[in-house]
């Protein structure tokens, strides 16, 4: 009675749906890969990090801020010490050109990090669309399966109640088709994980089912035995990086050049300000008092010479940086083509003779049994050994296009 109530409650959880269909949207690969470039939260922030970037470039010629001084002597009349000075410090002119520079390779490295994110999101996108193309063809074979069980368990009943066989054989038909439906909840559960994660990927609340009917190949040429690190986004990224670090060692440098400075002063005297009453009257002819040029120079350059060669040490890191992600990319790339030539072997195998023999071998064991010519041992091992040959095709394929998928990112998605 157990073993009934648990068929009839895996049945009604297989009968489910594995999306509300109100809420579905059929969506191709192109179409999901367009979605997220557009609503990915990490495409969203790499796309507000550049326009910070572009702002700040505006900070190049940002000066300090001007003083304006009153300054009142009681005891004299019309002269500088009665007047208002207005008076500017800027720094010197190659400054400001060597800050612009910097400001835009900072703006050129925010660019350059947000294709990354770019080249990232298309393989996420990729990856998790035949994934659920692969899960859904498991799920597809383990329900063609459950009917060919089904077939089973109700062919031994009637062999037993007819006493043509032993219960054992009955046993084992109920024993297998459980199994199936366990399986079948299994690859049921990861389609669901799979649909979640890809919903998050795109940042939609809707259910996006792919467009393929089937688990298709991806066809494409084989890739080249190497790439160059230079044209893939993360090997641009890297060289901004490193543009954006020797900009700001040429700023850093800077730092010897003198300041200047330049102030007016113009006469302004406060007749009702007379605490000594004395006779106080302006310069009557004319306002203007004088004005001053002044030059600071670092005379102490300790802490400058610091913050040059804390500079040139960020220009070695950069470096050392693209040469690390360099290495680990041609030992991923590397490692990308023996996954790729390894699955390309199985699943050759697979299309040329193991799918069809596996679908040939469950044809012909079910005609077989059902005519008695042969038992359900060899029956039941016939059927185990085509879902299998059924399942791991699809594993071939699903493991290829991975393969391609992967491949395809590192040389930046071209």
């Amino acid at each position: 009675m157990k073993t009934f109530k648990y068929i009839i409650l895996t049945v009604c959880i297989g009968a489910l749906p594995l999306s509300s269909p109100a809420q579905e949207k059929t969506m191709t690969l192109q179409e999901c890969i367009d979605m997220a470039l557009d609503n990915n939260l990490d495409m969203k922030a790499g796309t507000v990090s550049v326009g910070k970037a572009r702002d700040l470039q505006g900070t190049a010629f940002d000066m300090e801020k001007t003083s304006v001084t009153l300054s009142q002597d009681p005891t004299s009349g019309g002269s500088p010490d009665n007047g208002i000075t207005v008076s500017q410090s800027f720094e010197f002119p190659t400054v400001y050109a060597a800050r612009r520079k910097y400001l835009k390779a900072e703006t050129a490295a925010a660019q350059s990090s947000l294709a990354v994110t770019r080249n990232e999101v298309v393989r996420d996108v990729s990856a998790y669309y035949y994934t659920l193309l692969h899960d859904r063809r498991t799920i597809e074979i383990l329900q063609a399966q459950d009917s060919v069980y089904d077939r089973f368990v109700s062919l031994a009943s009637a062999r037993f109640k007819a006493g043509e066989a032993g219960n054992l054989e009955l046993i084992n038909a109920e024993r297998i088709r459980n199994e199936n439906r366990i399986e079948m909840e299994k690859a049921e559960k990861s389609y669901r994980s799979a649909m979640l994660a890809f919903r998050q990927l795109l940042n939609t609340d809707t259910v996006v089912v792919p467009a393929d009917v089937s688990l298709p190949v991806i066809r494409q040429e084989m890739p080249e035995a190497s790439v160059s690190f230079e044209q893939t986004p993360l090997g641009g990224m890297y060289a901004a990086r490193i543009t954006a670090s020797e900009r700001n060692l040429s700023l850093a440098k800077q730092g010897y050049m003198p300041g200047l400075s330049i102030g007016l002063t113009g006469q302004l005297l406060i007749k009702g300000f007379n605490p000594y009453d004395i006779e106080r009257s302006r310069f009557d002819k004319g306002n203007f008092m004088g004005f001053e040029v002044g030059v600071s120079i670092p005379l102490f350059w300790g802490g400058q010479n610091a913050k040059v060669k804390a500079a040139r040490r960020d220009v070695e890191l950069a470096e050392i940086s693209r040469r690390q992600a360099k290495q680990r990319m041609d030992k991923e790339y590397r490692d990308g083509l023996n996954e790729l030539f390894r699955a390309q072997k199985v699943l050759d195998y697979y299309t040329a003779q193991g799918n069809g023999q596996g679908e040939r071998m469950g044809r012909l064991s079910q005609v077989s049994y059902e005519n008695g010519e042969i038992g359900y041992v060899e029956y039941i091992q016939n059927q185990q050994t085509a879902l299998d040959v059924q399942l791991r095709y699809a594993d071939a394929v699903n493991d290829y296009n991975q393969a391609i998928i992967m491949l395809n990112y590192i040389k930046g998605n071209k």
